[in-house]
């Protein structure tokens, strides 16, 4: 595979997992200071109240899950990049890359069906309109539980497995390992009502992995040799 692809790869996967990562992490802080929980509401069966709460930080819902939108795009771009920068064991690589190529569009459909019920349902409480809002929140949540397993817990732990005694050091493969594992506790306590709770751990600890495969690519990258045009290594300049 072409050097400098690769190069461009890991500085742009680099970046983007970053990035992407702590875009999702401050749209869950304007999640989480809201006092709303749809899956919460879903579970316990009290969706007229999380109608009438929404209306109070509809702002500050729309914002939050906007940013998770523009967070998930980018982290599909990270997780393309990343299994470019794979290229020891492709079969695996490609794997990871069905996670994520499987798990944005869904996780997309999920926040736009979380926007309708916060804007195009809530505040009202009408049975009508709860009942609505339990289908449309439903598919939402669903949709977004098995995106974060494949993107946070199926993707991660392919690409350890394909980049592993290649790049990505011995600690972040068995994070990896970590992340896969956790990402099907996720999907297994989803029929367990009074263990879901424990789905969402797989969620700081993806992102967490996802920054610090950022960074360890960024660091990889600026001790690489550059290369001209002819090949010829290019001295990295003093600092």
């Amino acid at each position: 595979m072409d050097e400098k692809f690769i190069n461009n790869s890991t500085r742009l996967g680099g970046y983007t997992a970053i990035i992407g990562a702590l875009t999702m992490v401050v749209g869950a802080i304007l999640w989480g200071t809201s006092g709303t929980d749809l899956w919460a509401a879903l579970d316990s069966g009290d969706v007229a109240g999380y109608l009438a709460a929404t209306g109070a930080v509809k702002a500050q819902l729309i914002a939050n899950l906007t940013l998770w939108i523009i967070g998930v795009l980018i982290l599909g771009v990270a997780g393309t990049t990343l299994t470019n920068t794979c290229h020891q064991r492709p079969i695996l690589a490609q794997i990871a890359l069905v996670c994520v190529r499987t798990g944005i569009p869904l996780v997309l459909v999920a926040y736009i069906a979380m926007l309708a019920v916060v804007t195009q349902i809530a505040p009202d409480t009408s049975p009508t309109a709860v009942a609505m809002a339990q289908v449309v929140g439903w598919i939402g949540v669903r949709a977004d539980d098995l995106a974060t397993a494949l993107i946070l817990g199926a993707a991660p732990l392919f690409m350890a497995m394909a980049a592993r005694d290649a790049w990505m050091p011995t600690w972040l493969v068995r994070w990896g390992y970590l992340d896969g594992v956790i990402g099907l506790l996720s999907l297994v306590v989803l029929y367990i009502p009074p263990l879901r709770g424990l789905g969402f751990i797989i969620i700081p600890i993806g992102v967490a992995w996802m920054i610090a495969t950022g960074v360890v690519l960024l660091r990889r990258h600026s001790v690489t040799p550059q290369k001209n045009e002819r090949g010829v290594t290019i001295a990295p300049a003093s600092k």
